[in-house]
Formats: C-alpha cells, structure tokens, sequence
C-alpha cells in the first residue's frame, strides 16, 4: 500500500468513527482532506496536521481505542514525511 493508500485508507475509517461518535464537522474536515490528498497527498498532509495542537483539537477527542490508534498512525504518517522545505 503507497503513502496516498495508507493516508486515504486512516482517514476514511476515521471518518466513519467521527460520524457515530457525532463529530460531524471533524468528519466533514477529514473528508476535504481525504478528497484533497487524491491531487496533492503533501498538501493533504500539510492540512491534516493542522488539525493537531491547541484546544479543541483532534488531539482532544476521545472516542475509542481504535480511533486513538488512528489518530497516532495519521499523525505519524503526515509528520513523519511532510517537508516544509
């Protein structure tokens, strides 16, 4: 599975977590940026982590274990290889 797969493949199932646990607006944002990261996966990338640091944050959500999981192998997937150079 290449990079735009993995990224792809977190965040959808991310998405669907967000949506049971009714956090719409984070699913909405996780979406644009799963749509975003067909075109321009370092963009995708750059966008989602964005969504980390500071209050009210994705960082802040608590919904299951498995969301958790997720939450870290994106940040790691989009940290761990996004440049700003």
């Amino acid at each position: 599975m290449n990079e735009r797969e993995q990224l792809s493949a977190i965040v959808q199932r991310m998405e669907v977590k967000l949506a049971q646990g009714h956090q719409d607006d984070w699913a909405r944002l996780l979406h644009r940026a799963r749509t975003l990261s067909a075109f321009d996966c370092s963009a995708a990338k750059g966008e989602i982590l964005h969504y980390f640091g500071g209050a009210g944050s994705i960082s802040d959500l608590q919904l299951d274990e498995e969301f958790s999981d997720l939450r870290t192998q994106l940040y790691t997937l989009c940290y761990g290889k996004h440049t700003t150079h």
